[in-house]
């Protein structure tokens, strides 16, 4: 109750010449229970209050043992992050994308995977959110835009899909870096596609859309990643650049079982190809659901019905398979 009370009252609004509204996450720690000495005391709580602050604004965590035992797994992968930056230690694989008419390859979304020597694989649910919370998402962004515009320079017949963090968004640098990246690697602007996630238009809108501009500029293209979950709205496809829209893979998952479903893909389809975007499916994973996705008028499909993430060299093998094919 006492928490519940000081955080209502943190909460209240207060004017200053205009309404101000603060939130507060709490950390709490107890003596003896959590502790014997007031350093001890200090220490816990403050690791609580950590934990309270990445579950969200506003929260309360009390201290338990968890709380320690993560808080030094974070530290342990921290360090080892920083230093698989630093040596490069990581790989990107690639996932094709097909056409929903015919099923030929068209493109691939690169894929970045960890595998650490003593841990195996890390997966980028863990390692992604670590490395935009402490600051590394920007060196870990260009490593994947690096590798995978260098990879796709040697695929000319597909687009190369790459997902971009919102912190890389709020990046000065992200333009100037894509720009040089493309030069280096001799690809075409029209081939490169940026992925990004609503997530981004809504922290800065403003921002957002002078950074997208600006990337359009360049002659990439943009998807937006996830459409149908958060906070989807057809403002943001009026006011922002997007050439695709990425139909979420719940959607694609409840196909055929939820009664509604077939309907939200069918308006999503429609909406996109209204506003003259392509549209992805992603996450298809068995015959049903591509056949329903084709009749609602999908213009590109993803997932393991059609491939996993692979290597470079197995993208190689596949175009090199089709061109035997074509010339046979």
């Amino acid at each position: 109750m006492l928490i519940e009370s000081l955080r209502a009252s943190l909460m209240r609004p207060i004017f200053i010449d205009r309404m101000w509204q603060f939130t507060a996450s709490i950390g709490i720690a107890r003596a003896p229970d959590h502790g014997a000495s007031s350093d001890e005391i200090e220490r816990r709580a403050a690791l609580a209050l950590r934990a309270a602050r990445r579950s969200g604004r506003g929260g309360a965590r009390r201290f338990e043992p968890q709380i320690e035992t993560e808080c030094a797994e974070r530290r342990f992968l921290l360090q080892e992050l920083e230093s698989a930056i630093a040596s490069q230690a990581f790989e990107v694989v690639y996932q094709a994308i097909v056409a929903a008419d015919g099923g030929a390859v068209i493109g691939v979304e690169a894929l970045l995977r960890w595998n650490h020597p003593t841990r195996g694989s890390i997966g980028p649910s863990v390692f992604i959110p670590l490395a935009e919370q402490s600051g590394l998402m920007s060196r870990l962004g260009e490593i994947v835009l690096r590798q995978a515009l260098s990879d796709g320079a040697r695929w000319p017949e597909l687009s190369i899909a790459v997902n971009l963090s919102p912190l890389q968004i709020r990046d000065p640098r992200l333009v100037d870096l894509v720009a040089g990246i493309m030069k280096e690697a001799a690809i075409e602007p029209s081939r490169v596609v940026l992925e990004l996630t609503e997530g981004v238009l809504i922290d800065n809108p403003q921002e957002a859309k002078a950074c997208l501009d600006a990337l359009r500029a360049l002659g990439v293209r943009l998807a937006l990643d996830d459409f149908g979950t958060g906070y989807s709205s057809l403002n943001y496809l009026q006011k922002f650049p997007f050439d695709r829209l990425k139909i979420d893979r719940s959607f694609v998952a409840s196909l055929g079982k939820a009664g509604n479903s077939g309907a939200i893909v069918q308006s999503i389809v429609t909406l996109g190809h209204a506003l003259g975007m392509k549209v992805l499916a992603e996450g298809v994973e068995y015959e049903e659901q591509r056949v329903l996705l084709r009749l609602a008028g999908c213009d590109e499909m993803q997932g393991y019905l059609f491939a996993t993430p692979q290597p470079a060299a197995h993208i190689d093998q596949i175009l090199a398979r089709t061109a035997r094919r074509a010339t046979a």
